[in-house]
């Protein structure tokens, strides 16, 4: 029988490899230390300046955490959220949190936000403070396009499920406990990361005490050439043979291996990699093939002094600069002929005074190159799905259990008092060992849930027949709050390309007939016109049920899955949610080829009008300000 909880069993071996178990007890040992430091915030001294926490010297912590965000609104979304983890102490309260937007009608990319971040905290700290400070940096700025269902939190506010917490684990909170280990030998400085990576590294992973000024140290994870094709590569120097020799070890002997960088390749082909002579290293697997590996990018260290290089660089920046926080950054050494995406496409000069600054002030980028590590990327919803609900070895080391085998579940939702009755009555159905992701939902036992989907703060509604509602496969639907007595449910494929644009004609001029063609054109589960899924769409009924040819003008002469007015707003999250099921049945009717009658559906009748209709863009800023 399904059951909605995540269990605290031991998980299956298969796919968890002596690695994996290597860095599930590095993540378990962290745990561990984050709960005793939480442990410690709730003992309080009481002094004539008011409560006083005892900080335990044995473990350290960040002196400051820094959030980025796009804009000022996101900006006030992140503090809300953090401020109330810290008003529920679940989060440490010894580090001073910070939160800073782009500047308003700018483009400076995670770059240009890292030099922002830097000349905030040197008008916010004293210099002092800052030599003697270890900051965390987590870039989190944006929408979230490819991952729609967290388009309103932030990425930074991803769930994950959890063995032992039946609400999971956001990536705020992740991010605290995934580095604490590497604080033991960190020196003073800035560790930047990404929200949408997770980064996992042996405990037998130490900073150098006293690194030189002017230094960069990224972490260098091996990985597939696959991978290495959208990401940075290292080509390291090398001349004693280091990296082969720990490569032989076994993961609980391996070791940190410092390491200049000859080259920074940012996404190199497969052919690119090939012709570089000591780019590439070969493992031999247990089936006697060979892997080829190379060292690719994730998070990375910079100490005070470059820090404050940064700092002094942004008031130079273009507010258009666009500069990558990683592709623009860790090539700076080969400033004249940058071979990433941005400097091709005629914008190369306001790069220049970062990489140029760098350069001159002869920073070093140093590799710290950890075999025993792994690097996962969550930004887009097939890779989520698949690392919280079929990545046996993620799951094993990030402390992820599921009763039901690829069914990952958090915060069920059943109310107590239809809960027995649920029970009596059996449980929702799904594919065995199908990827699911259902977090904050209430799933009738009548519901059929296809696999391959994600289901976020969604009630699906009961049925007193024994046809339940049907969630086709591979399926993200979500709700979204927009004011007291509004709310609109999502329905799109975990394979949509979110902004993918459509175009109507040549003309910028949109009328009834363009707003149409541009409904047809614009495409959902990847085939099914958005016309096609909107209800009464017939040529006979096709004004009674879409968007005012106006609404669809304010877009433009370009469409997307994300810009489209195309999801009715109800009064009711019920009524939103019923909405959705209906625009999933005629999915699954244009899917079938429309042969035959469709089925009347099995959704309550609704009976009230709809308030409006809403973009997935606008809906996530409008749901950021409740």
């Amino acid at each position: 029988m399904a059951s909605l909880e995540n269990s605290t069993g031991t998980a299956a071996a298969e796919g968890v490899d002596e690695l994996s178990n290597v860095l599930r007890d590095v993540h378990v040992q962290n745990l561990a230390a984050y709960s005793r430091l939480l442990e410690e915030e709730s003992r309080t001294t009481t002094t004539e300046n008011g409560p006083v926490t005892t900080a335990d010297k044995e473990l350290p912590f960040w002196d400051i955490v820094v959030v980025t965000a796009g804009d000022k609104q996101q900006k006030h979304c992140y503090r809300r959220r953090i401020d109330q983890k810290l008003a529920e102490r679940s989060i440490p309260s010894r580090a001073r949190y910070l939160v800073i937007e782009d500047p308003p009608n700018s483009k400076i990319g995670s770059g240009g936000s890292t030099c922002l971040v830097m000349k905030i905290l040197q008008e916010n700290f004293p210099t002092d403070f800052l030599l003697q400070a270890r900051t965390l940096l987590i870039h989190a700025g944006g929408y979230s396009t490819r991952l729609p269902h967290v388009s309103a939190r932030g990425k930074v506010f991803t769930t994950l499920p959890q063995a032992n917490k039946p609400e999971g684990i956001q990536v705020l909170d992740l991010k605290l406990v995934l580095y604490l280990h590497l604080l033991k030998s960190m020196p003073p400085g800035v560790f930047l990361t990404s929200a949408d990576g997770i980064e996992l590294f042996s405990s037998s992973s130490p900073f150098p005490k006293d690194p030189k000024p002017f230094t960069i140290t990224a972490l260098a994870h091996p990985s597939s050439k696959q991978i290495g094709s959208t990401h940075g590569v290292y080509l390291l120097q090398d001349p004693e043979g280091l990296i082969p020799a720990d490569r032989a070890r076994k993961p609980k002997d391996q070791v940190a291996l410092l390491l200049k960088c000859r080259k920074f390749l940012h996404k190199p082909s497969l052919d690119e990699m090939r012709r570089t002579p000591k780019l590439i290293y070969s493992n031999s697997l247990a089936s006697g093939e060979e892997e080829e590996e190379v060292y690719t990018d994730s998070c990375y260290y910079f100490d005070p002094h470059t820090a404050a290089l940064m700092a002094h660089v942004y008031p130079g920046l273009s507010t258009e600069c666009d500069l990558e926080a990683w592709a623009d950054i860790l090539s700076f050494q080969d400033s004249s002929s940058p071979n990433h995406e941005a400097g091709s496409n005629g914008q190369e000069f306001n790069q220049h005074p970062l990489k140029q600054a760098l350069h001159d002030a002869n920073v070093q980028l140093d590799v710290m190159v950890l075999n025993a590590s792994k690097f996962y990327h969550l930004g887009t919803m097939q890779e989520f799905i698949a690392a919280t609900c079929s990545d046996r070895a993620f799951m094993s080391e990030l402390n992820i259990r599921n009763i039901n085998p690829g069914v990952a579940i958090i915060r069920p939702s059943l109310s107590t008092a239809g809960q027995q009755q649920d029970q009596d009555r059996g449980a929702p159905q799904w594919q065995p060992e199908s990827p699911l992701f259902i977090e904050n939902c209430r799933i009738p036992p009548t519901a059929q849930i296809g696999a391959g989907s994600i289901l976020v703060d969604t009630d699906l509604p009961d049925t007193e027949g024994e046809e339940g509602v049907l969630i086709p496969d591979d399926a993200c639907m979500f709700t979204l709050q927009l004011q007291e007595h509004a709310f609109v449910t999502f329905t799109f494929s975990i394979n949509d390309d979110m902004k993918r644009a459509v175009s109507a004609t040549a003309s910028s001029e949109i009328n009834d007939d363009t707003s149409l063609v541009l409904l047809e054109r614009l495409k959902v589960f990847g085939t099914v016109p958005i016309l096609a899924m909107l209800k009464n769409s017939d040529q006979q009924h096709q004004h009674k049920h879409r968007p005012p040819t106006s609404q669809i003008q304010a877009c433009g002469n370009n469409l997307s899955l994300w810009t489209a007015p195309v999801f009715e707003i109800a009064s009711t999250a019920h009524e939103s949610t019923c909405f959705a099921l209906d625009r999933l049945a005629r999915v699954r009717q244009f899917q079938s080829g429309g042969q035959g009658r469709e089925k009347q559906s099995v959704v309550p009748q609704l009976t009230t009008n709809i308030l409006g209709w809403v973009s997935l863009k606008d809906a996530a800023r409008i749901a950021r300000e409740l």
